[in-house]
């Protein structure tokens, strides 16, 4: 059934938008270390203004009077980042939400007791100061054990951020918030994100999903957030459209939000997720997902509850990334090229590589089709693979053609070790 977002049902108190905490409204990180040792001197601003880029000034180390604070200037931005240390324990409500670690690591953040918190208010471009906040916390803890992101809650594996701050690409989006789900009476599922807030985005939501379809509904509010957060102008507003992907029927899937106080009348009261779940949490700047099920709809306002769209989702839909995301992970797949090129020496895994092939009718957009090979040998920068599908717009080409490329052709690829596969964004397992 469709709703009109601003339509007010008397049946409903007046619902208000409470202040941001402070894990909202600003990024906290807390960096982990291997030991319980922390160097708190000098020396750690000494560290600081190694990085790359970073001119640190008006600082000084935490004291009995507070945090300490300094300013950093940045790739054209200056940010105020605070900092302190303390007791620390892993709280259990704490997940990996998308990071392995091994069963050792896993122990020694458990027995940590002793941490650094890292906070700062994000600038323009939130992936830059999410960059930027793993850099500093690198620095002020050298021997990294974990890093515990509290704005989204999740724990961080120190791996993957050893080599985010080395790395000249920023981390993705999906790096940024996660997706959690809560569970109810009777199979009701609410999903909700944490950590948008803390860029300047409403936190997403989805009332009344169930285990049948929460996956698919999970990838709806996720790609909604990526997109968002991948804007090159501004970020969608509420009740804008934004065409995040498509079903097998060719339906297209167009997202939107509007805040919890609105969006939650077209709800029963007692729905999971609803006014009684909200007095002491996800009361503030959070939004829930609608669709736009034609043009019409979007043009009139009329939007309609993600459920409806259950009983389709079985077909595969596609959902589609941004041309952000898309040269992100170019840049990253070159940038780390030289582990398919090592691996490609071992007889333990099987490699894909993803190359973009200059097409028949290039468009202004894209003139290239991005197509799966599988590699057959490698010499440095150099490699040969064979085609395994058959290119839409490429007429020169077919499946099994073998040539040689290079690095710069190179816009993904996958190592299949075991049963798991290695990406250019989860190299880190590799290390």
């Amino acid at each position: 059934m469709a709703i009109f977002p601003f339509k007010k049902k008397k049946s409903q108190e007046a619902l208000c938008e409470q202040a941001l905490s402070y894990w909202e409204e600003s990024s906290y990180i807390i960096a982990i270390p291997e030991k319980d040792r922390i160097d708190m001197s000098d020396s750690v601003f000494d560290r600081l203004a190694a990085i790359n880029g970073v001119e640190i000034t008006d600082r000084h180390l935490p004291d009995s009077n507070g945090a300490g604070h300094f300013m950093v200037r940045y790739d054209g931005e200056t940010y105020e980042v605070g900092f302190y240390d303390g007791d620390f324990s892993l709280p259990d409500f704490f997940g990996n939400q998308g990071y392995y670690f091994t069963d050792e690591e896993m122990a020694s953040i458990h027995r940590a007791r002793k941490a650094v918190t890292i906070f700062m208010k994000f600038g323009s471009d939130s992936k830059k100061s999410y960059h930027l906040q793993l850099k500093i916390a690198k620095a002020i803890v050298p021997d990294l054990l974990a890093v515990m992101d509290e704005s989204a809650e999740r724990l961080v594996s120190a791996r993957w951020v050893n080599l985010a701050v080395e790395s000249a690409v920023v981390p993705g989006s999906n790096a940024l918030f996660t997706v959690q789900a809560v569970g109810g009476d009777k199979g009701e599922v609410w999903l909700h994100t944490h950590g948008l807030n803390r860029c300047g985005l409403y936190e997403l939501e989805i009332l009344r999903s169930d285990a049948e379809n929460s996956n698919s509904h999970y990838n709806v509010i996720a790609t909604l957030a990526s997109h968002m957060l991948d804007h090159e102008s501004e970020p969608p507003t509420p009740c804008e459209g934004v065409y995040i992907g498509m079903l097998s029927d060719q339906t297209p899937i167009v997202a939107t939000h509007i805040s919890w106080t609105k969006g939650l009348k077209e709800y029963p009261s007692r729905t999971l997720g609803g006014v009684n779940d909200r007095k002491e949490g996800h009361n503030g700047h959070t939004a829930l997902v609608f669709l736009y099920t034609c043009e019409k709809d979007e043009i009139n306002g009329i939007m309609h509850k993600v459920s409806e769209y259950d009983g389709r989702w079985e077909d595969n839909p596609i959902f589609f990334i941004s041309s952000v995301e898309t040269n992100r992970m170019s840049c990253l797949a070159q940038e780390r090229f030289g582990i398919v090129s090592y691996m490609s020496r071992k007889d333990d895994c099987h490699i894909l590589v993803k190359i973009g092939l200059e097409t028949d009718t290039p468009s202004t957009d894209d003139e290239r089709e991005h197509i799966w090979f599988e590699l057959i040998e490698s010499d440095g920068d150099r490699f040969k693979a064979r085609l395994i599908q058959e290119p839409y717009n490429v007429s020169g080409m077919h499946e099994g053609d073998e040539g040689w490329y290079e690095k710069k052709d190179v816009t993904d690829w996958h190592i299949y070790i075991d049963k798991f596969a290695v990406t250019p964004d989860t190299a880190y397992l590799l290390v």
